[in-house]
């Protein structure tokens, strides 16, 4: 049969793939479109800055009210990507994603009703946070052991996703905003997730433990492979992991890296309109042309992580976001330079999250990435703090944000060492497991 005969063509090329524990053929690149429409999905709380001053001027809440809720929403990302790791050896993925576009969903439908501070935490930050947290453990872990041979482009398409839903999400809530007030946005967005979640959940597999594609052999981390651009080393625990320099080194890295960029996501609209003085409009349009560098930067460092080394790739992540901060801010006080310096925020900040979880993977395995990474995802939670809480703060206290930009430059300059120290680590790391 002609149909026969190309499922079989389709299956020896790695594209379908044979589930025996489910008995369905599975395309992994059809999984793949799943996990990068949920990442989309995980990143609509990016938008956040459209938010804050709506529900300042209807609560009369202050600045760092409302960005203590985004990073707290972050911290309870990470509570539930700790959770969710684990509940995926109890539950299939699908189910997994299910739950978490219930939680998100319904963290941003509550949202609608909050009329204090505390309920503003419990629904967005507490509910909402976990529900993507989740996400990311589910999509993420599963197109990473899709796909193996091409982990740079598969987390890169995935958490480039997350970075350009700001542009789809931005607009849209602003226009909600306009139409039906804040709280009403924040209830049709809750609604529109939980739909999308109803439908996609349902096409989320994750291969057969042990399974490569046809042809492709996994490179091995001995004193000769140290010279190819990535290398994969023995699988290990949690309590085995987090007692490796290398570890503590990552988590550092990581940290730095994002630190900037949390800022400028939760504060895009905002600091355009007291930097470049422009509109509430235009002000969206900044956010989505963060999201659309954050894009390019996820996809073209994740391809070119799987090429140059995931900690070459981390090099170049530092060196524009040091550039940016320190000298580009400075002179952005027109509308297109401004754009410009955003763009390349969004670049650096986009290049950081491709790269994370093949690092990850490739540095401590990836039978245990859904539980191992969130321990290296805390960079990140700690990051969602520095960066905007940092810049509320000096804003507030000075009317200015020129002091939160030098100090997101110095770390950047600080942490430029760090993808040395800890390729380093990870290759004594290795070579010690494999004697």
């Amino acid at each position: 049969m002609p149909a026969q005969g190309l499922a079989a063509r389709l299956e020896a090329k790695g594209i379908l793939v044979g589930n025996r524990s489910t008995k369905r053929t599975v395309n992994r690149w059809v999984v793949l479109a799943v996990a990068a429409v949920a990442g989309a999905l995980d990143g609509a709380p990016y938008m956040w800055s459209i938010f804050q001053n709506p529900l300042m001027e209807l609560h009369g809440w202050t600045s760092g009210d409302v960005t203590f809720a985004y990073s707290l929403f972050y911290a309870f990302v990470l509570v539930g990507a700790f959770v969710g790791g684990p509940l995926q050896k109890v539950l299939k993925p699908k189910y997994v994603l299910l739950i978490a576009g219930l939680f998100l969903g319904g963290g941003f439908l509550l949202t609608g009703f909050a009329d204090s501070v505390p309920l503003l935490y419990l629904f967005y930050s507490v509910i909402g946070g976990l529900g993507d947290g989740f996400i990311y453990s589910a999509a993420i872990s599963a197109a990473t052991k899709w796909f193996p041979d091409k982990k740079g482009l598969a987390n890169g398409i995935c958490v480039g996703c997350i970075g350009l839903a700001p542009l789809l999400f931005a607009p849209m809530g602003n226009a909600l905003i306009d139409a039906f007030g804040v709280q009403g946005a924040f209830k049709a967005n809750g609604i529109l997730m939980i739909g999308i979640f109803l439908v996609i959940s349902w096409f989320l597999e994750a291969p057969e433990k042990g399974w490569v594609p046809a042809g492709w052999t996994p490179p091995i981390a001995d004193g000769g492979a140290s010279k190819v651009a990535n290398v994969v080393g023995k699988d290990l625990t949690v309590r085995q992991m987090v007692k490796q320099p290398a570890y503590w080194a990552m988590l550092v890295m990581v940290a730095c890296a994002c630190t900037s960029g949390m800022m400028m996501t939760s504060q895009a609209s905002t600091i355009a309109q007291v930097i470049a003085n422009v509109t509430a409009a235009q002000a969206a349009l900044q956010v989505g042309l963060l999201a659309v560098c954050s894009f390019v930067g996820r996809l073209l460092l994740g391809w070119l992580s799987d090429r140059i080394g995931r900690f070459n790739a981390f090099l170049i992540v530092f060196a524009v976001t040091a550039i940016d901060m320190l000298f580009l801010f400075g002179l952005a006080h027109d509308f297109t330079t401004f754009l410009f310096a955003m763009g390349l925020a969004g670049f650096g900040f986009g290049g950081a999250m491709a790269i994370m979880p093949p690092l990850v993977s490739d540095s401590f395995g990836a039978s245990n990435f859904s539980v191992n990474y969130p321990f290296v995802y805390m960079g990140y939670t700690f990051a969602s703090f520095i960066g905007p809480m940092l810049a509320a703060g000096v804003y507030q206290a000075s009317g200015t944000y020129d002091q939160a930009f030098f100090t997101a430059g110095v770390i950047a300059i600080a942490g430029f060492a760090l993808p040395l120290l800890t390729k380093r680590l990870c290759l004594d790391m290795h070579r010690k497991a494999a004697r």
